[in-house]
Parts: structure tokens; sequence; C-alpha cells
């Protein structure tokens, strides 16, 4: 049986329509992501999930039984760590602790469970810390202890790794899966980064437009669709390292206007050099990482700080000695994308 499971759930702000779900399951100890552009959705979905917001209509089943934001036995079971935690103006310590002891939760004891919790994430010594002077990686840690020290059976996190440095968004991922496995804690979290979905979970829910999706999540954007030139163009805006920018993918469509597009990855042709061909989609760009997929190789690409996905084979990747940091040209068909 499902540890928790949500059947035909709507959500509407007045008369707009933000989330329709037919189905979904989660699974006790398993670690799921929820991944979809900005405005997908997926936040609205957790808050709902996490019992902080009730549905418009339909079902959410916690070990079976039906639940609500009222259902308080069904709330000590979850914990929440939000994207921007709020930081109480006081030490680490009684940040952690202060859960604990609005439940009652002895002086003595509750200094125990803090120091447990704290060491569990690498914060042993900051006790008297102040917590407003932390940085924004330990200011999550400090969170993701606060919610541990109830010690719930599942545990929600909103963007975890969202404006932290590279180095620490590594080390918030090792302690999610050390959580996971210490605790068999089931863990459910959003993320607009694909790659984090893939390395961290085992089953990655996409959304679109707030349903969920069955095509695989890899390379979809949400976009502009405009006319140009008697051609649609779905262009993407991408924070690079310096500036945005604006990157125009020729599709197939008589929408215009807001919308998203899927581009298959096996699709996508690779080269070292441009490609003359009838293909009217043309990009270049650097190789970030590589990781194997059953028998083929999954190829991240940024282009213009935008990441792609690309599917190869092993031969392929040999034959062309790719490795990251390769700089590579990628050309795609407009037929091959799919356009919501």
């Amino acid at each position: 049986m499902p540890l928790i499971k949500v059947e035909n759930l709507t959500k509407y702000y007045g008369k707009r329509p933000v989330l329709d779900i037919p189905h979904l399951e989660f699974y006790k100890g398993g670690i799921y992501s929820l991944f979809g552009p900005n405005g997908s959705g997926k936040t609205t979905l957790l808050n709902i999930l996490s019992l902080l917001d009730d549905p418009t209509r339909g079902k959410i089943f916690l070990g079976g039984e039906e639940v609500t934001t009222s259902s308080l036995w069904a709330r000590r079971k979850i914990g929440m760590v939000a994207q921007d935690p709020f930081l109480f103006h006081t030490t680490v310590e009684r940040n952690v602790g202060y859960g604990l002891a609005i439940r009652g939760v002895k002086s003595k004891e509750r200094k125990e469970r803090v120091r447990q919790v704290l060491s569990e994430v690498g914060l042993v010594g900051f006790e008297t810390r102040g917590a407003r002077e932390l940085s924004g990686g330990e200011a999550q840690k400090m969170a993701i202890a606060r919610t541990l020290a109830f010690e719930p059976e599942v545990l929600f996190m909103d963007e975890p790794t969202a404006n932290i440095d590279k180095r620490t968004i590594e080390s918030i991922e090792a302690l999610i899966r050390k959580i996971n496995e210490s605790h068999s804690t089931t863990i459910i979290f959003t993320t607009h980064s694909l790659s984090q979905a893939y390395r961290m979970t085992e089953e990655v829910i996409s959304l679109i437009d707030g349903t969920t999706v069955a095509a695989s999540p890899e390379n979809l954007f949400a976009v502009e669709l405009v006319k140009e030139d008697g051609l649609t163009q779905a262009v993407i805006k991408s924070k690079g390292k310096k500036d945005v920018s604006l990157i125009k993918v020729n599709v197939v469509t008589e929408k215009t206007g807001p919308g998203h597009i899927l581009i298959d990855p096996g699709e996508i042709i690779v080269s070292g050099k441009p490609l003359v061909s009838s293909a009217r989609n043309h990009f270049s760009g650097l190789i970030t990482g590589l990781a194997l997929r059953g028998a083929q190789v999954r190829v991240c690409v940024d282009v213009a700080g935008l990441e792609f996905v690309v599917i190869i084979t092993h031969k392929f990747l040999e034959q062309m000695g790719l490795k990251p940091g390769s700089e590579v040209y990628l050309t795609f068909k407009t037929s091959i994308v799919t356009v919501f």
C-alpha cells in the first residue's frame, strides 16, 4: 500500500485552475522529485501534499486514511523545509529546539535531541551561533535539523538547494540521501534542475501547467511562442553567467503566447563541427556532464546557460572523444519538438 496517495486532486485560485492531478502514489522509504518549469504547479502540489493547503477538490490519503489540513495526527508525521527557511532571531540551538519546547519536551531531553540532529546535519559546534549569522547552506542545514527533531515519516522540501554554491549543493544532497537511508524517511522535494532530479530520486514526477505528463521531462522548457517571418519560434529565457539569454527554437504549431516545449533527447544530433542540414535548429554549447543510462549515455550540454540533454551510444561517445568541457554542436528538426 502506498504511504501517500492522491486521487482526482484539483486546485483553483479563484476561477483559475492551477492543479489537475488524477492520481499519484508515493511509497515508504522512497525519494521523489517534482520537476517542472516555473509556474508548473510543483510548489502548490508540495504545499497540498504536506497539508499546508487544502485542494479545491480531490482526496489525499496517508497510510490509507484520508487527510486534510485539519488532520493533526497526520501533520505530526510530516515535516516541511521551505526554500527560504524562517530563522528566529536567536541561537541555532534555540531555533532547532523551538518546536520541541512548545510541545512540552523537557529541557534535558530537548538538548539531547538538538545535539543529535545537529550532529546528523554536520553543525556540531554551532549551538551558540546566531542563526542569522549562518551562510545560506548552513541555514538550510539548520532548517533540516529543526524538522528532523520531530522524527517525521515524510520530509517535504521546496527547492532545497536553491541559491547556494555548488559545494554546498553536494553537501545538502548527501545529507538528504543520509536521512533517507538512516531513517527510511520518505522524501519529496521540488527542483528546477533535471540533473539533480535524476541524481537524487528513483522517480521524477514531471509537471506542465499543473498536471503530470508521462513524457520524459528532459529538455522541458517554458517558452513564449511568437510568429516571425512566417515561422513560429519558441523563445526560452535562460540566465547565463552574465545576462539573461534568449534562445529561439523553431517549432511547428499554430499556438502563440505562453507555452511549453519538449525536445526528444534521442533525436538531437551531436557533432564536433556545424552540420549542413535541412534541420532548422542549430546550437553550440559545452558538455557539462556524462552519465550512463542503461546501454546509452546521457550527455548534458550548456547552451548559453540552458541545459540540453542528449542521448547517444557508448560507441559514438568513444568515436567522438567527448568529455566534460568539449565544445559540440546540436542539430534537430522542428518535427521532434512537442508544443504544449
